[in-house]
């Protein structure tokens, strides 16, 4: 697989580190003359340029341009823990325009925290190492900056969501056949394990429990608005066995499919069906 550039870049590390402030701990007003990116590990702190304000916390980085006035301090209450790194190089302005920082947004919402605590550790551990590890350094902070990737984690979720809704309109429209999670997997096009991954993030149940639900919720309207036979209502409903049908309908509902009409209709209308 090829992978190419998005920009044209050249970079220099200049130093990392991090800092636990004290209460009320402030940085400005300053100009620097590089880069600078400071990731919240913990509490709270303000983040001040060119007349806005940003308040921080926990996940979030901020974003430091050359040449531009800016301040920062930490919470009385709840004083930060940060680190950052300080950078600069051709390229760097579409570099962090790519991720979604800018002069304009120089705030990161959607961190993976986990990622960027060790990207952001090995590059502290690098620097002091000072062995000449340019290159490890290089990865490390471009690994760093992908963690911060706040474009690709919103393309990531509405793609998840996106193959969610294409396999419960495929299910929606052919739960009444004989249709498996392979089925639906190959219809949404992604592997089944992904889609099992999907389901639960998303709709917090396994694609299987997913389909099962469905069926048993149409069999349930069927036996209280028709007069179907209980087999038929099975067969309408994608079940191929009605005594596995009436076993999956216990287990959700409680009640039998005949007991369940039954009850349906003493609530509703006063009157039993006929047994059988």
């Amino acid at each position: 697989m090829l992978y190419s550039w998005p920009v044209h870049v050249s970079l220099e590390i200049h130093h990392c580190g991090s800092e636990h402030c004290l209460p009320g701990h402030s940085y400005g007003p300053a100009v620097r003359h590089h880069y600078l990116i400071h990731y919240v590990v913990s509490g709270k702190g303000v983040f001040c340029m060119e007349g806005n304000t940003y308040h921080l916390s926990a996940g979030q980085a901020f974003l430091i341009p050359p040449e531009k006035m800016i301040s920062y301090r930490s919470d009385e209450e709840e004083p930060w823990i940060y680190s950052w790194i300080g950078f600069s190089g051709e390229g760097c302005e579409g570099l962090l325009s790519n991720i979604g920082l800018s002069c304009e947004t120089p705030v990161c919402d959607s961190i993976n925290s986990r990622q960027a605590g060790i990207y952001m550790d090995a590059l502290q551990a690098g620097a002091e190492r000072k062995d000449g590890r340019e290159y490890a350094m290089l990865g490390n902070f471009l690994l760093f900056l992908s963690a911060l990737d706040t474009r690709s984690r919103e393309e990531e979720k509405e793609s998840l969501s996106n193959y969610a809704a294409k396999a419960t309109e495929y299910i929606a429209r052919n739960y009444a056949y004989d249709i498996s999670v392979d089925d639906v997997a190959h219809h949404v096009n992604i592997s089944r394990s992904h889609l099992f991954r999907i389901f639960k993030e998303q709709l917090g149940v396994s694609i299987q429990q997913y389909l099962v639900n469905i069926r048993i919720s149409t069999a349930a309207d069927m036996l209280s608005t028709t007069d179907y036979s209980i087999q038929e209502v099975c067969f309408s409903c994608g079940f191929k066995d009605c005594n596995y049908f009436s076993k999956v309908f216990i287990k959700q509902k409680g009640l039998s499919p005949t007991q369940y009409r039954n009850q349906y209709r003493i609530r509703h209308y006063g009157y039993n069906s006929q047994p059988g």
